[in-house]
């Protein structure tokens, strides 16, 4: 499998990658990579501390994930812009989940995909620039168009799962994420 780089700001939501993180390298061997815009140590919404996490650098292959937090809800957010088109055109997979959306909206990823987030209007609330409204797809899944991946908040499993498939899991192993958390829920 191609390498993960879980990219992660102040005040991360957690909860968003852990069945990626958690899943992918315990029953898959996933090689996951934390990084953040600056390197260093960070702490996630809930309190949990990392000690250190790499610099943020584009790769030159890979998938690139951007874990959403309420960072990016502000005027003060991440400047990513460079370093995701930078691993784009490198030819990355680019995801991101719930705020991380906002992410690749500002960097023009979304203008011409299939794409989610957290609802209609959350794109356009955040990003003034937005252009990729005749594209949204109101989805309580994640959505993979070619090489960019978005997933509103709560759809961790399917994030999850599309991520593992980018990165070169079979896409059968793969969903088994999806159909063991779904239990829960009745899907």
């Amino acid at each position: 499998m191609l390498p993960i780089y879980i990219l992660l700001t102040e005040g991360y939501s957690d909860w968003e990658i852990a069945p990626l993180a958690g899943l992918g390298r315990a029953f898959y061997g996933a090689d996951l990579q934390f990084v953040s815009p600056t390197g260093g140590a960070l702490t996630s919404i809930a309190g949990l501390p990392i000690a250190q996490t790499k610099r943020f650098e584009p790769p030159k292959e890979g998938v690139v994930v951007v874990c959403g937090g309420p960072s990016f809800e502000t005027d003060v957010a991440p400047q990513l812009i460079d370093h995701l088109c930078s691993a784009f055109e490198n030819g990355c997979v680019i995801a991101g989940i719930c705020g991380g959306t906002l992410a690749l909206a500002h960097a023009r990823l979304l203008d011409q995909v299939r794409h989610t987030s957290n609802g209609p209007g959350y794109l356009e609330g955040f990003v003034p620039n937005y252009a990729g409204t005749a594209h949204y797809v109101d989805s309580p899944k994640a959505v993979r168009d070619g090489s960019i991946i978005t997933a509103p908040a709560p759809a961790t499993a399917s994030f999850a799962t599309e991520v593992l498939i980018a990165a070169g899991l079979n896409a059968q192993a793969a969903r088994q994420i999806t159909a063991l958390l779904g239990r829960e829920h009745g899907g």
